[in-house]
């Protein structure tokens, strides 16, 4: 069993950002003849409070690094101003929030009968999520694990659609709960009450920006003669970094200029049902939350409801949650935090809907 750690969490580039590199197992080991003929190149780093540098991981001959420090450098050019709150574990895995500062919006939860009113405003900042990692153990991601894409086959017009996540000031951490690949509510409700199909037709285009030879496509339908669907993951194989820098260019750029969110309106709808806290349990049940984090999230809700002066509701029992998966010790990948993040998302929000 993955023995339970914790994350470590820094605002400050250079604690993630170190220099890694790509090495071949017979310059690093020179006495040594491997026989994993299919794992030939180390994955080497050197964070800053390390005393000789880390063997990450060993990947195959054409595995593609993603360094944070090119993150840091399309991030300064593309997003301009923006902070960084990461989450990273030290086996080289990292979850990289990187917000907005000046785009923002509150979130207003019911009052405790009787209460003073707080002075703290439960305030959220336009975010962009990456999952990174140099061991391997989880994949490449920009605002949750996979990347949907959708077009119409009797128009060559794509319209972009870039999901935006949100940084809530009140618990300091990245949100990964999303709807907002969805066209409209209705079909985002329609989705949740035929049971989360992976195969569906109301998900809004998201520019990938990829050459098809480098997109594992997981999923392809064609519904009548409206839409095709693909369901489509980042690899890492057969990228250069010029590659990978105008990629995420791209990306970055499709982030800027997203407006609207149904996302955040659903955040504004999970706040509006207060909860008792047995119920709450239940929902995290419901998602099959490790028991320790269960009431890990109970109490993160309780003490938020008290610092608002408020109700204890759906919004808080989902950030009560979202703290607990990445502030406490676990042995859940970054990956699987995000995925217990989302479900328990959807989980409430069709039960408000």
């Amino acid at each position: 069993m993955a023995k339970a750690k914790g994350l470590s969490q820094t605002d400050d580039w250079n604690q993630i950002a170190f220099p890694v590199q790509l090495q071949e197992f017979s310059a690093l080991m020179p006495d040594y003849e491997s026989a994993a003929r299919d794992r030939q190149k180390f994955i080497v780093g050197r964070p800053p409070q390390a005393t000789k540098p880390v063997i990450f991981g060993l990947q195959g001959k054409n595995y593609s690094l993603f360094p944070n420090q090119l993150i840091r450098e399309v991030a300064g050019r593309v997003l301009g101003r923006h902070t960084l709150q990461a989450s990273y574990s030290d086996q080289g895995e990292f979850s990289l929030t990187l917000t907005l500062p000046e785009e923002r919006f509150e979130v207003i939860s019911p009052k405790r009968p009787g209460s003073q009113p707080s002075t703290t405003p439960d305030t959220l900042q336009k975010a962009i999520i990456i999952t990174n990692s140099y061991s391997g153990k989880s994949p490449f991601t920009i605002q949750g694990k996979v990347l949907s894409t959708q077009r119409s086959i009797d128009t060559t017009e794509i319209a972009p659609r870039m999901r935006i996540s949100y940084y809530r000031l009140v618990c300091g951490n990245g949100l990964m709960g999303w709807a907002d690949e969805f066209m409209s509510l209705d079909e985002y409700v329609q989705w949740l009450a035929e049971g989360q199909p992976t195969r569906h037709t109301h998900v809004r285009e998201t520019k990938t920006f990829f050459e098809p030879a480098r997109i594992e496509t997981t999923e392809h339908v064609e519904v009548g003669q409206e839409t095709t669907l693909a369901y489509s993951r980042i690899r890492h194989t057969g990228f250069t970094e010029v590659d990978f820098e105008k990629t995420l260019s791209g990306m970055f750029n499709e982030f800027v200029s997203a407006q609207d969110s149904l996302t955040a309106q659903m955040y504004t709808r999970l706040a509006e049902h207060t909860i008792k806290r047995q119920r709450a349990e239940s929902y995290l049940k419901g998602v099959k939350v490790p028991k320790k984090l269960v009431q890990l999230a109970l109490e993160r809700m309780d003490e938020e409801a008290g610092r608002l002066a408020a109700k204890p509701n759906l919004w808080l029992l989902y950030n009560g949650l979202n703290h607990a998966l990445f502030h406490q010790p676990t042995s859940l990948t970054i990956n699987q935090r995000y995925d217990l993040d989302g479900s328990l998302f959807h989980h409430l929000t069709q039960a408000v809907i």
